[in-house]
């Protein structure tokens, strides 16, 4: 059988689609590193090394590139975002020196578009969600989302779960306050979830009825209560937290389509930590930047309920001969109303 190298997305590689597609989702979703897939080749009588393996996923990032643009335009329509970062640890030369980097993730619940930075200055966020046509933005109290916020007059609505930890690692000296802010912020999740799914409009009258007068109460507990504490211990620091918070805490009393926390921009970052366990850093600041892009399109796919896998064999297939105008058409959600459609005909 001969090969036809035209058929394959990487030109000139002796790689199909479907086994690229392999590679890619096997590091990238299920977090096994290079050097363990060039094992478990070679047990299969497939020999072939990690380097080749490293230059199939830069070679299938930079392919995959154009679509993350096009999911990145989607996400910035969007009226309202949700973000956060991680640390990603970059191989600095040949001396295996490592520096630090940052992985970020921002998502409509729709899209993820994942970005690699070299660190977590405001200027990055910033540049990242440049054209961002929303309104709001849903992340944590850090200062790197300051100047995104200034810049572009964003309104800022917190994350109910990350003023929760501070309470949490205060409950060691200071058991009794600590856990009533635990408990009163679970009462908080727990009424959420008598809405869970309900058009915006439902879950914010249902806020305005049951929450607000749970959220009133315990930030009028939090003034006063912080008369008392001593700023530097772990107690006082969880009050500075919620009373700097507050107003970002309460805008979700005025826009029922936020969720109370931003859980799942956590959730999303967890591909990037788990993998990070596995295979402890990137080689390279071009490796960073190809993991982003694929870890753009595995966690869209998971937004989407996709097989990460079909989609990316599916991906590769099309994208050589597809218009370069309507790559649009390739993002996850897209494909995913395609197909859909399809179906839905054919039945």
């Amino acid at each position: 059988m001969s090969l036809r190298w035209g058929t394959y997305a990487l030109d000139r590689a002796l790689c199909g689609n479907s086994l690229l597609a392999r590679v890619l989702v096997d590091k990238f979703c299920d977090h096994l590193p290079l050097h363990r897939q060039t094992r478990r080749m070679e047990r299969e009588g497939f020999g072939i090394g990690s380097q080749t393996l490293a230059a199939w996923v830069q070679g299938g990032a930079a392919l995959l590139r154009p679509v993350v643009e096009a999911l990145r335009a989607d996400l910035l329509s969007s009226a309202w975002l949700q973000g956060d970062d991680t640390g990603l640890p970059v191989q600095d030369g040949g001396d295996g020196t490592l520096r630090k980097g940052r992985m970020w993730v921002f998502t409509d619940q729709q899209h993820a578009l994942y970005a690699f930075t070299p660190t977590k200055q405001g200027v990055y966020p910033a540049e990242l969600l440049r054209g961002f046509a929303g309104e709001l933005v849903l992340v944590d109290g850090g200062s790197e989302f300051n100047q995104v916020v200034r810049e572009q007059g964003l309104a800022r609505a917190g994350c109910w779960s990350h003023l929760r930890t501070y309470f949490w690692k205060a409950r060691a000296h200071h058991p009794d306050p600590a856990r009533l802010a635990l408990d009163t912020i679970l009462d908080l999740f727990l009424l959420e979830r008598k809405v869970k799914g309900k058009p915006p409009d439902e879950v914010l009258a249902f806020r305005k009825q049951h929450t607000q007068a749970l959220i009133d109460g315990f930030f009028r507990w939090v003034q006063a209560l912080s008369t008392h504490a001593r700023p530097q211990s772990t107690l006082g620091q969880a009050l500075t937290y919620a009373r700097n918070q507050e107003a970002a805490m309460r805008l979700h009393l005025e826009r029922g389509e936020l969720p109370l926390s931003n859980n799942l921009s956590e959730l999303l970052l967890r591909q990037n930590v788990v993998g990070r366990k596995n295979w402890l850093f990137a080689r390279s600041e071009g490796g960073a930047n190809a993991a982003a892009t694929i870890y753009s399109l595995v966690g869209s796919c998971m937004l989407q309920g996709l097989d990460p896998h079909t989609y990316l064999r599916d991906l590769l297939d099309r994208l050589p001969d597809h218009p370069r105008n309507r790559v649009g058409e390739l993002t996850p959600r897209a494909w995913r109303e395609a197909r859909s459609t399809h179906t839905t005909e054919a039945g």
